[in-house]
């Protein structure tokens, strides 16, 4: 597949590396609108062809796979022309901000008969795995806690916007939908359904962006509780799963199972301190490469765009009336 990475930031760089150790994809392109970027992208691989814009990529290259790796506020217009140019779309998170900019994304995806994949990649992370193992011991989910701790946020390149993820205009919102996009969809997956209810409370930037928040998603059979915060003194990651047989608790790379038999104490491999985990990204490809080839299976991952989207958007409404219940919407 000739894929062409769209934004040469962080993430961007992260991918073009990551993408030399998967067989069956090539980069042959990067877009973006830095001059001296594109000329960095070339320095690490001469062949590449670099553009300005999509358009002028679509004008002069046969792509298959966009990988759109730019910061959010971005992400549905590139999406949308890419996809309509006829090519797949790989897209960071968050996908869309609102549930009506997934929905436009979802019948753009289905008017060009492409795909459209969340760059989901905590959902091939170490702590995923263990939380998905953990189901098997603890039995079905009555409740799932994470808790994730960090003194500020991640910082993006110098020579654009450093601090874009506390910017409302680019990032669309703060930690929720930073790190927290994350969380939402580990949580569906592991309760394997959309909750009916969300509630949430914030701390608030003087721009409006939130820089902590608790939300409390109410599944039919149990809860989950996602506590974020980019105003701790530590840095910490704790994932918690409760059942009817037992505990997992996930803290900082050390897994305890917990039950009638006793406790079991594993060390799972720690994820690198890069916000891109490219590490993770060979399984997530994979799993791209899969559903890809299976057209009947391309609306499971823009129902996750979708659910995400939904949640937190509720979230915010219901942090913004002071932690009132917010019932979800139908998909």
């Amino acid at each position: 597949m000739r894929v062409a990475i769209v934004g040469f930031g962080t993430a961007g760089t992260a991918r073009l590396g990551a993408y030399r150790q998967v067989a069956g994809a090539e980069v042959v392109a990067v877009v973006d609108p830095s001059s001296a970027r594109l000329a960095g992208a070339r320095d690490l691989q001469p062949q590449l062809r670099t553009y300005l814009t999509l358009s002028e990529l679509f004008a002069n290259d046969r792509i298959d796979v966009v990988d759109v790796c730019t910061p959010p506020s971005s992400h549905v217009e590139l999406a949308i022309q890419a996809l309509d140019a006829g090519s797949h779309v790989i897209c960071e998170k968050p996908v869309a901000f609102r549930a009506a900019d997934a929905r436009a994304l979802a019948g753009a995806a289905t008017r060009a008969e492409r795909l459209l994949y969340p760059a989901h990649n905590y959902a091939f992370s170490p702590m995923m795995r263990m939380l998905t193992e953990g189901k098997g011991k603890v039995g079905t989910p009555v409740t799932a806690t994470i808790r994730i701790r960090r003194a500020t946020h991640a910082r993006g390149i110098g020579s654009w916007q450093p601090d874009w993820r506390r910017d409302p205009a680019v990032a669309g919102g703060g930690i929720l939908l930073d790190h927290g996009s994350h969380c939402v969809y580990m949580v569906t997956r592991l309760f394997g359904a959309r909750p009916g209810k969300v509630s949430a409370t914030a701390r608030w930037q003087e721009d409006g962006l939130e820089e902590a928040i608790e939300v409390r998603l109410h599944f039919p059979d149990g809860t989950a509780e996602i506590d974020l915060s980019w105003v701790d003194d530590a840095r910490t990651n704790h994932y918690g799963l409760s059942g009817s047989t037992g505990t997992l608790d996930i803290t900082d790379g050390v897994a305890v199972f917990s039950g009638s038999g006793g406790s079991e104490r594993r060390t799972l491999d720690s994820p690198t301190r890069s916000s891109t985990h490219e590490e993770w990204f060979a399984d997530m490809f994979d799993d791209f490469t899969k559903i890809v080839s299976r057209p009947d299976r391309w609306d499971g991952p823009m129902d996750e765009i979708l659910s995400t989207a939904q949640i937190i958007e509720a979230a915010y409404e219901s942090a913004r009336l002071d932690g009132r219940l917010v019932e979800l919407g139908e998909g």
